[in-house]
């Protein structure tokens, strides 16, 4: 069959060129008995997107379309935005052009509100419930007796049904995801962002954190690929012109082993690149930066979410301030990278020495990281689905059971941000400061910078 995988696009450009499409390139190099293509809206504004998506339609003629929803919305107070409203025109449109087409629906944004996505948008034939690489394929062979194949979503006229969990799969034994011209051409997204070109070393996550989905979406168990296979797909990444990518890994250096050895592989085979990648505080260790720094890592993520030891025991982070003090202090060490810091703002107990705290430090690391390319970031937790945030908000009256996490638009979203009612008029204050921040002052921090000189090894 003629398959066509399309990312969903997002509603506007606000990253150019956007995010590679890695997700699709697993599923389509697992649909080894078909003819498969990839398109990616989000290379166009969304008005040429679904021209584009038309031509490939009626020139392809695929047998069936999968589309891809990574973000449901930007999960970010300060910059809301509900992406998800593109998918059901989306779908329209595809059915409009053939309704003979099997549609299929997948993605970490699907499978967060998959029942409800399935109720929302009738033209969905199929939802892929987690990860597809052994279910699509499974599903395309039994597309007659789809009620065979577990972890998936069934349209049955004007109802839905799923029809079972499944195992995940072994993720070592996946193979290396293709990324060849005939799916698609990965030259546009090479060289404007050092993080949009992703490879993945792991799924799973065993944090316990309050507000993340990953445990739900990719397993409470890790599934580690070799360093070696790791390393492979970096080496088949720079046949392709690639030198700089992120690990999209929910965490980099869980567990520790893992991480110095693909350190250690990159080093070893003597490969020139530039990535970044998220590391947990608790496991980071000097002699593991250093290591990673040799291997190529010029930007270390970290985001400890609270700022104090009360607000960090309730995010279940398994660290405390001094934790985020020594860290610090070994970032500030090393020459030669760069580090960034996530916090959230109104989380639950928190009081008002919490937040003075919280905004000292956010203040604070610019000038602790200055020449690193660091700061911090603020935000608010967007609760979702099957996590213990949303469990504390309904218990607290803050949402109630029935609440809908998957809003109609923008203004429904803006109601699933935690506050603190206790604390509302300091809350829009907050909100105003850091939309302040991040579109007026740090901007123009960056630009005036830049215009000094800077000593050798430090880069801003």
């Amino acid at each position: 069959m003629k398959v066509l995988l399309v990312q969903s696009h997002l509603g506007r450009m606000k990253f150019s060129p956007p995010l590679f499409p890695i997700g699709l390139c697993y599923i389509a190099t697992a649909l080894t008995k078909h003819d498969v293509r990839i398109l990616d809206l989000n290379m166009w504004e969304l008005s040429t997107a679904y021209e584009k998506l038309k031509e490939e339609i009626v020139n392809f003629s695929p047998n069936i379309v999968g589309i891809s929803i990574r973000d449901i919305d930007t999960t970010n107070r300060s910059d809301i935005f509900y992406n998800f409203k593109t998918v059901k025109p989306t779908a329209q449109l595809i059915k409009k052009i053939n309704p003979n087409i099997k549609l299929l629906v997948g993605g970490s944004g699907f499978s967060i509100f998959a029942q409800n996505i399935m109720e929302r948008i009738p033209e969905f034939n199929f939802g892929i419930h987690l990860e597809g690489e052994e279910s699509i394929p499974e599903l395309l062979d039994h597309i007659d007796f789809p009620e065979t194949v577990k972890g998936i979503f069934i349209r049955n006229n004007d109802s839905t049904y799923f029809t079972g969990f499944r195992a995940l799969p072994d993720f070592n034994n996946l193979p290396i995801p293709k990324r060849n011209e005939s799916l698609i051409n990965i030259k546009p997204y090479i060289g404007a962002m050092d993080n949009n070109i992703g490879i993945q070393s792991k799924r799973g996550c065993i944090l316990n954190c309050a507000y993340c989905s990953y445990p739900f979406l990719s397993g409470k168990q890790l599934r580690l690929r070799s360093p070696e296979i790791v390393v492979d797909e970096i080496e088949y990444l720079i046949s392709l012109g690639v030198k700089r990518f992120t690990f999209v890994d929910n965490i980099f250096n869980v567990p520790v082993s893992h991480s110095k050895e693909i350190c250690e592989e990159i080093i070893k085979r003597g490969l020139d690149v530039e990535w970044s990648a998220w590391f947990e505080i608790k496991h980071t260790t000097e002699e593991l930066m250093l290591l990673a720094k040799k291997a190529g890592c010029k930007h270390f993520g970290f985001s400890p979410d609270g700022a104090t030891n009360k607000t960090l025991s309730f995010l279940k982070k398994g660290i405390t301030e001094k934790d985020i003090e020594e860290n610090l202090r070994m970032v500030r060490r090393i020459d030669g990278i760069k580090a960034g810091y996530n916090f959230f703002l109104m989380l639950p107990g928190m009081n008002l020495r919490d937040l003075i705290k919280t905004l000292i430090l956010y203040f604070k690391l610019p000038i602790l990281l200055f020449g690193k390319g660091g700061g911090a970031l603020l935000g608010w937790i967007r609760i979702e689905p099957h996590t213990k945030i949303h469990e504390f908000a309904v218990k607290e009256g803050i949402l109630s059971q029935d609440t809908d996490l998957l809003p109609e638009d923008e203004k429904e979203l803006i109601k699933l941000f935690y506050t603190n009612p206790k604390y509302r008029y300091i809350d829009l204050f907050l909100l105003f400061l850091v939309k302040l921040m991040e579109n007026i002052v740090k901007p123009f921090a960056k630009f005036v910078i830049k215009g000094f000189p800077r000593s050798k090894g430090n880069s801003i």
